[in-house]
């Protein structure tokens, strides 16, 4: 029999995955600003991957198999996005209100997220099941701060900076 306990915790963060990718397209979709779309859609096939690294554990689990260590991607964003204290960017283009609302939302799904995954990590599973809760939070508290710095950016001057043209690797 699986962990029940886990299974549980599994498809709770499938399902809130799932609503992330939803409210991600969504705001892609709505923003008109193409950096801000650029980062929904990014955000968006992150979420994916955590879907299906959460559905090949929920396999394992439910087939019995041992479950082994995961590599969880560190993010598609975070091979573009600026870092938070990095903010001498140049602004391209101007965002609405909507965008600064769909960022708001956006910041509060990560939070969530990042307290989900993190309270997780703390219960008494395996090492292997830890560290995936563990990547998992790291990886939306990268998004969190990506996000973060976005809105702190727009709240400037109202411009959403240049993504395309930075990145996190030194």
């Amino acid at each position: 029999m699986p962990n029940k306990k886990l299974l549980e915790a599994l498809k709770l963060g499938y399902e809130a995955e799932k609503e992330g990718l939803r409210s991600y397209l969504k705001f892609a979709k709505e923003t008109k600003v193409i950096s801000g779309k650029n980062m929904f859609v990014q955000l968006a096939s992150d979420e994916v991957d955590h879907l299906e690294l959460i559905e090949r554990m929920i396999s394992s689990l439910s087939e019995g198999t041992t479950v082994e260590k995961v590599e969880v991607p560190k993010g598609r964003l975070s091979n573009f996005m600026p870092d938070q204290k990095d903010v001498s960017l140049q602004p391209v283009e101007k965002g609405e209100i909507g965008d600064e609302e769909a960022l708001k939302i956006a910041l509060s799904h990560e939070k969530k997220a990042i307290d989900f995954y993190k309270a997780e990590a703390r219960k008494d599973y395996s090492k292997e099941v830890k560290e995936f809760f563990t990547k998992l939070a790291g990886v939306e508290e990268k998004h969190y701060q990506i996000i973060e710095a976005e809105l702190d950016f727009m709240h400037q001057d109202g411009f959403w900076f240049d993504t395309m043209e930075f990145s996190l690797e030194k």
